[in-house]
């Protein structure tokens, strides 16, 4: 029985190989001969096959379409419309606004009371994690006097985010307004009234 370990052995096998000694001086001859000609054109296909992949990898790259500002505020509307329709269970339940920093640490941001929630006279129920456009935000739902809710989405404008301007969307039933406030970007879905 062969006590080596499995590595050492198959190490052995593979060093114990070895061209045969035709193979050998064939490859002698081919090396003192020079390529064949149709090998020189296989390596001149292959050239310009490289060629035509980096153009076209260059160009691709030099005229890449990025979506439009207000492109990325459509999407971003659409997103905040439908988690604003969905009514997701919230992660948070809080009476301040101020709570949210003890308990979102997993934010990149510290989130905030934007001043049209006050000045709205609207209260805070809680928070969820969730994305938009790809970056980590807080869903932070808000009800007026009448019980009516709205959620306001705070996320920092980083990527995409940070060419979207101020503006008011209306998508699938839901007024959605974008702004700037304290360094975040504020999404606020509510009805339509």
């Amino acid at each position: 029985m062969n006590t080596k370990k499995i590595d050492e052995q198959i190490r052995d096998y593979y060093t114990s190989q070895r061209p045969s000694p035709q193979t050998v001086a064939r490859v002698k001859q081919m090396i003192r001969a020079g390529a064949p000609v149709h090998s020189r054109r296989l390596w001149i296909g292959i050239a310009a096959a490289v060629v035509i992949a980096v153009t076209t990898v260059i160009w691709t790259a030099a005229h890449r379409v990025l979506p439009l500002p207000q492109q990325v505020a459509l999407t971003v509307a659409r997103q905040a419309a439908a988690g604003h329709n969905k009514k997701q269970e919230l992660e948070f339940r809080v009476r301040r606004p101020d709570e949210l920093q003890n308990k979102m640490k997993s934010l990149d941001f510290t989130p905030v009371e934007p001043a049209m929630m006050t000045s709205m006279n609207m209260h805070i129920v809680g928070a969820r994690y969730t994305t938009l456009a790809g970056a980590i935000a807080a869903q932070i739902r808000y009800v007026d006097d009448h019980g009516v809710p709205c959620t306001l989405y705070e996320v920092r404008p980083a990527g995409q985010l940070a060419t979207v301007a101020s503006s008011e969307q209306q998508v699938d039933g839901v007024r959605v307004n974008l702004w700037r406030e304290k360094g975040l970007l504020m999404v606020l879905a509510r009805p339509m009234a």
